[in-house]
């Protein structure tokens, strides 16, 4: 099961639990697999059609009688097609919104540059009153939504097109500004979020291998994000290299580099899209054009560590 199959089956758990929950589509629900919840629910899904701006305000008008809706579509379109409908009409008015944006980031190759969302995280963080999370495995994504739910305002989080391997236990509870320290070490930080994580796990045995002990990070809260967990690891290791699975501008790293800068500057690598679109291809490829793979997150550690000794 990828992303896609925990979201929908988290979201008919959550509908039988929460009355009020209701599910908005914008014509994808057999990608985004919210078809699930119109089979359990259907008089609480709402279909709008190829019409996004429309289903955010939709949504908008339902929070404001009470209901929690859950308008979903592709990151791209939520972040770049919407963002006004979810600026003015959402956040402004901090309603009561969970917006899930589907097929975040690289995984989403196939469907070529105009459907990668790169620049969600940095469009909604930058949003007041909007809570921003991207789910380092299916358990977290499950606590993620749940902790959305009970949290009163607007909520964003990503599900990526992809089967993640376990990060943390079934039962893992989701905290807002909480981030997870998941492998100790003192000669580098590597700072994860979303699926990058793993990535950084697997970075993180390459540097073992040559003798270098990385501390891993994961910040499945973005925003807020942990500064306290960030900047104690910083001045344990003194080199920091964040992951992931988006554009460095704006994104993780951003975050990163600002909560460093103003508590403890540190230096300082991102590994992520750098400036760029995406192009059409192979997941693996992409991200090898990328230089997002495990040994470029190990490449890019190497050389703060060299840098931090001379």
């Amino acid at each position: 099961m990828d992303m896609r199959d925990i979201f929908a089956d988290t979201l008919v758990e959550l509908g039988a639990e929460f009355p009020k929950i209701l599910v908005l589509d914008a014509d994808l629900n057999t990608s985004s697999k919210t078809v699930k919840f119109l089979n359990r629910y259907p008089q609480r899904f709402i279909q709008v059609g190829i019409a996004e701006q429309n289903l955010f305000g939709v949504a908008a008008g339902l929070a404001s009688e009470g209901f929690i809706p859950f308008p979903s579509t592709f990151a791209c379109f939520a972040a770049r097609r919407a963002c006004d409908q979810i600026a003015i009409s959402i956040a402004f008015p901090n309603l009561n919104v969970k917006i899930p944006g589907s097929y975040a980031g690289l995984p989403t190759s196939q469907c070529g540059a105009s459907h990668n969302a790169i620049e969600d995280i940095a469009i909604m963080r930058a949003i007041p009153n909007m809570r921003v999370a991207d789910p380092g495995d299916h358990n977290e994504l499950r606590a993620v939504m749940r902790a959305a739910v009970l949290h009163q305002g607007p909520v964003y989080f990503r599900i990526t097109r992809l089967t993640l391997p376990d990060l943390f236990a079934r039962d893992h509870v989701f905290e807002w500004g909480k981030g997870a320290r998941l492998r100790e070490g003192s000669d580098v930080t590597l700072v994860g979020t979303g699926m990058m994580t793993t990535l950084c796990m697997r970075a993180a045995d390459l540097l073992a291998a040559s003798g270098l002990k990385a501390e891993v990070l994961h910040m499945g809260s973005i925003k807020p994000l942990d500064n306290e967990l960030l900047i104690a690891s910083a001045r344990r290791t003194g080199a920091v290299v964040t992951a992931e699975n988006a554009s460095v501008i704006g994104g993780l790293g951003s975050a990163v580099a600002e909560a460093l800068g103003e508590g403890c500057p540190t230096p300082l690598r991102r590994i992520g899209v750098q400036d760029r679109f995406v192009d059409s291809g192979g997941i693996n490829e992409l991200f090898t054009h990328h230089r997002m793979q495990p040994i470029d997150i190990a490449a890019a550690a190497r050389q703060l560590v060299e840098a931090k000794r001379r």
